[in-house]
């Protein structure tokens, strides 16, 4: 299971554990203050995934090994089973574009994944930007 929303409170960790979640995949740069939400999310008895992105646009060049590994992590949880958060600032540019890589990277075509990136959160498929979509099919193209 894959859910997108914006970054989390604090006190929303321990009752997205009790939930059922198992992961958290934190889309934020250091200075946004990631590594203090890796720290809630571990203290929350959550597995912290972080890929570390500081702003909305897709990130390139080197980037692109680090950023893969962590989609890598995430598509891994999910077919183990786990039940993944994935999370930025507000939900919708770096959550979407990730959360739609992820879908892609799972298998779905790029119609399912659009589609499932809707009914994950509309607000986030509305305010992704096409551009940041179109990203995801450079990471099939570079499929190991």
């Amino acid at each position: 299971m894959l859910a997108l929303t914006h970054r989390p409170k604090k006190k929303a960790l321990p009752v997205w554990a009790q939930s059922g979640v198992t992961h958290v995949v934190t889309l934020l740069g250091e200075k946004e203050g990631a590594l203090s939400v890796g720290e809630s999310v571990t203290d929350a008895g959550l597995d912290w995934i972080w890929i570390t992105l500081a702003g909305a646009e897709p990130p390139e060049g080197d980037r692109m090994v680090e950023v893969r590994s962590g989609l890598e992590k995430v598509v891994g949880a999910l077919a183990a089973g786990g039940r993944v958060v994935m999370h930025c600032s507000a939900g919708i540019h770096r959550t979407g574009m990730m959360g739609h890589a992820v879908l892609r990277l799972t298998g779905l075509d790029e119609v399912q994944a659009v589609a499932t990136l809707r009914r994950l959160r509309q607000v986030t498929a509305d305010g992704v930007g096409e551009h940041r979509l179109v990203w995801s099919d450079t990471l099939l193209d570079r499929r190991p």
